[in-house]
């Protein structure tokens, strides 16, 4: 069978590649030797790349192993020589900048053919069973498992008993709170957070093989350029944010490129990311019935009573046809819609996604005599979002915040100052959860001052799956910021956590990491997924000063000369990995 294919693909390739050889002799039959020598040679070029695009996918495929094995032989050779000069205090920052200057430039390279790039991987994305194509970002990954048994439950995280048991044995301070994390919710969320990339009727068809209510529940939401959905099961209801693509590098520039605002809230005075904020939408008057009194609608009247009448209202009617016309149309080609993730009758300009979201959920919560709980999560830009949603619920002192059970985000972006991350109080911080994996380049931007980092208890996720909780400063409620990438560490394709990863990875996944550099390969919410199904809660770890999360997760970084309070979730000290 497999031969069989391999003649097809090859007779195929040789049908096609001859033609620009036939016109070739074709020509140099009339005596146009320049024009038949380019086509011929064009046809051996044809025939040339399929030949090594054929080379290329069996090498792939059947050299997995022998290309393992060379990467985790260069790995352990530059292992060493990577901690040697990363603390160098002249040759290893020279090299840092080098390297940093490589990167730079191949994501320039990248950003100018994202379009082509997009297009190119598209044709290799198959199609779910509902019927519809996999988005290009799930592709490497096309599964949904939104629940998973296997995952083990954290008894020192859900028991406070234990927990003061495991603060007693690390000696830490009376300050240190037991963070209300569930890694298996975490992985729920964080599936959810990738399966709302996809269209509706895929995202219908997975949440009804998981058992979700969605006859009933099921309510997808667009405001402006971004989309959520909500759905109820059990006692459980999930708010999830759609993100951006991280293949649409455009994107990037855009969710970044925009100043801060200010907003007045009970703590004071914060600055927030002015277009996340403004994304949102305005949450509903408390005071009134929430009615808004601008239309969608535009109403005619035409009289005929006379012959100037007529005419008159009629060229009244045109005008505001025109008008109509004109200015939805600019606002719908500059700020596009989704129409997939619309109501039949929802106007997305009077009806905000907060207005949206809150009634629903309200609606979902009316009549219930058991204790439900709202869950809100996204990833990327999604996560953002979510932050923002919350934060709105706050501002607006929203009826929802009663049922609130938990915020967590993957790979979110900074979305405000210090004094927004400050602005939750500890008994919310400590439902609230920024995963950020590994080297996660979306997890560290902007760069620049005053964005800080998100508040509430910033998740480390090592590349070895490796999961430690950071929560705030007990003392001012300051987030943990996360450590800054380093360039001399062994990451991407050269870091042996991976290399072992990659032997059951598809081909898609190998092809993004040859062509994305790997601080973008590790935002990809399927390695989110990976880790918080495959990995375990290992540490919680709080200190006043100077702490940065991440810091000595994976073994290449020198220990911190900061002691900050550790408590310990296992038994036993895993291989390889060192806690700080």
């Amino acid at each position: 069978m497999g031969h069989g294919r391999n003649r097809l693909y090859f007779g195929i390739s040789f049908l096609i590649s001859s033609i620009p050889a036939w016109g070739g002799l074709y020509c140099m039959s009339n005596n146009r030797t320049t024009l038949s020598i380019l086509l011929i040679a064009f046809s051996l070029i044809c025939m040339g790349t399929s030949t090594i695009l054929f080379v290329g996918y069996k090498t792939i495929k059947h050299g997995a192993p022998i290309f393992s094995n060379l990467l985790t032989g260069i790995s352990g050779v530059l292992r060493p020589v990577a901690r040697t000069l990363s603390r160098t205090k002249i040759v290893g920052p020279i090299i840092s900048t080098c390297i940093r200057g490589t990167f730079f430039i191949w994501f320039m390279l990248l950003l100018m053919s994202d379009h082509a790039l997009r297009w190119i991987l598209r044709r290799f994305v198959g199609k779910h069973p509902s019927g519809h194509y996999y988005s290009v970002i799930n592709a490497m990954d096309p599964s949904f498992t939104l629940f998973d048994e296997t995952i083990p439950m954290n008894k020192d995280l859900e028991d406070t008993k234990l927990f003061q048991k495991r603060k007693s044995e690390a000696g830490a301070g009376r300050l240190f709170q037991r963070p209300r994390y569930s890694q298996p919710l975490a992985y729920t969320c964080s599936v959810a957070s990738k399966l709302v990339y996809e269209d509706i009727a895929v995202i219908r068809y997975e949440l009804e093989k998981a058992g979700f209510d969605v006859v009933k529940s099921f309510r997808p939401i667009a405001y402006q350029n971004i989309c959520a959905f909500i759905v109820e099961k059990d006692n459980d209801i999930l708010l999830v944010f759609r993100g951006t693509n991280p293949l649409n590098i455009q994107n990037y520039i855009t969710n970044v490129n925009t100043g801060l605002g200010t907003i007045h809230t009970r703590n004071g005075v914060v600055r927030v990311h002015k277009g996340f904020w403004d994304a949102m939408g305005d949450p509903p008057s408390r005071q009134g019935d929430g009615e808004s009194s601008s239309s969608s609608r535009v109403q005619i009247e035409l009289n005929n009573a006379s012959l100037y009448r007529t005419i008159a209202s009629a060229m009244q009617a045109v005008i505001k046809v025109l008008q109509f016309l004109t200015l939805n149309v600019f606002h719908y080609v500059s700020d596009p819609v989704d129409s997939s993730w619309m109501g039949p009758d929802t106007d997305v300009r009077t009806s905000t996604m907060f207005d949206q979201a809150e009634k629903h959920i309200l609606n979902l919560m009316k009549g219930r005599d058991e204790r439900r709980r709202l869950f809100i999560t996204g990833h990327s830009l999604g996560g953002a979002l979510g932050t923002i949603f919350l934060a709105k619920m706050v501002q607006s002192k929203s009826p929802a915040l009663e049922y609130f059970g938990g915020l967590y985000t993957f790979g979110q972006p900074k979305i405000g100052d210090a004094a927004f991350a400050r602005s939750f109080d500890m008994h919310m911080s400590n439902k609230i959860f920024h995963h950020a994996y590994n080297n996660d380049v979306v997890t560290r931007i902007p760069l620049w001052a005053p964005y800080d980092t998100p508040p509430g208890t910033l998740v480390f996720v090592g590349s070895a799956y490796d999961i430690t909780l950071y929560p705030p400063n007990p003392h001012t409620g300051e987030p943990v910021p996360i450590r800054r990438i380093s360039f001399l560490h062994l990451s991407g394709m050269l870091n042996h956590y991976v290399i072992r990863r990659m032997v059951h990875e598809n081909t898609i996944r190998i092809l993004f990491r040859l062509v994305f550099p790997f601080f973008l390969n590790d935002h990809f919410p399927s390695d989110y997924c990976d880790a918080l199904r495959h990995g375990s809660t290992r540490w919680v770890v709080m200190g006043t000063t100077g702490l940065q999360g991440g810091q000595n997760n994976d073994d290449e970084y020198p220990r911190s000369k900061i002691k900050p309070d550790i408590v310990s979730l296992q038994t036993e000290e895993p291989e390889d990995v060192d806690p700080i």
